[in-house]
């Protein structure tokens, strides 16, 4: 018995399609890094935001203690200073009604000798934004005039 051999030939090979797994890993990873970022912006915008609402209460709260201090710490010996204190941190409706009567009372506080010491004892935002507030303030203050010295 003889042996022979055979030979097969070898199928020709087809060109080899690209592996997808690194073009699926390469959109997915991109999508992800878009996705965190987007995220990211997000997360910046809000706690800007915050820290802008932070701020504005924080002011509001800070100009309406200094509004109630110079409205009840007044000197009829230096009475133009301490009006224009008031209606400098005047706002609304109260900075023009203000105005209107500031010369009456002027008047006023200066014939009868006043000495008003204000004194802030705490104030509380009831509303706001970035742009107006509600701030209730509570004040305590000892007057003297030459009635009642």
């Amino acid at each position: 018995m003889t042996t022979s051999s055979f030979e097969v030939d070898a199928p020709a090979s087809a060109p080899a399609a690209p592996p997808r797994a690194p073009i699926v890993l390469i959109v997915t990873l991109g999508v992800l890094l878009a996705l965190l970022a987007a995220g990211a912006l997000v997360g910046a915008v809000k706690l800007r935001d915050a820290s802008q609402r932070d701020d504005a209460r924080a002011a509001a709260l800070g100009a309406a203690r200094q509004e109630a201090l110079n409205l009840t710490s007044i000197d009829g010996k230096d009475i133009d200073a301490d009006l224009k204190r008031v209606q400098d941190g005047a706002t609304g409706g109260f900075a023009k009604d203000f105005a209107q009567r500031a010369k009456d009372l002027k008047s006023v506080l200066t014939q009868n000798e006043v000495l008003a010491e204000g004194r802030v004892i705490d104030a509380g935002l009831v509303r706001g934004d970035l742009d107006t507030a509600t701030v209730l303030v509570v004040v305590d203050s000892t007057v003297k005039n030459k009635a009642v010295p």
